[in-house]
């Protein structure tokens, strides 16, 4: 399942990033959409894929941005054009939307548990008969 969510301050946003690392979802999992005027230097330590939102019309900072714009990205996932509407107003308003889906933690979690796998096998071939 995909997963968008509002929210209005970049404390709530942190706070979120944080429960959803605890639940084993990589920062590189979470895609946040803003305001290309709202600064948010904390994600520049992170992981995090920010995807800005020109209110204007599109500019040369909307085209050179280091990824996708927010409205490519939301037209990308099956949602129909009055919700598309909605989240980029709500952005155009200062709010941030926060996108995760629960089909990169099931991945997450199926690599982690071959790597557990692989270790443990790994050990029990290692380990030598005393004779």
């Amino acid at each position: 399942m995909n997963y968008f969510e509002l929210y209005d301050s970049q404390e709530a946003v942190l706070d979120r990033i944080t429960q959803l690392k605890a639940e084993g979802y990589y920062e590189e999992d979470i895609h946040l959409m803003g305001r290309d005027d709202k600064e948010f230097e904390a994600l520049e330590y992170t992981e995090v894929v920010y995807h800005i939102h020109v209110t204007g019309d599109i500019g040369l900072k909307e085209i050179l941005a280091r990824n996708e714009p927010a409205e490519r990205f939301l037209h990308d996932y099956e949602l129909d054009e009055d919700e598309i509407e909605r989240y980029l107003f709500k952005i155009s308003e200062g709010n941030y939307l926060m996108f995760y889906a629960d089909l990169d933690l099931m991945e997450r979690r199926e690599e982690q548990q071959e790597r557990e796998e692989s270790a443990e096998a790994d050990f029990k071939g290692e380990v030598k008969d005393p004779e």
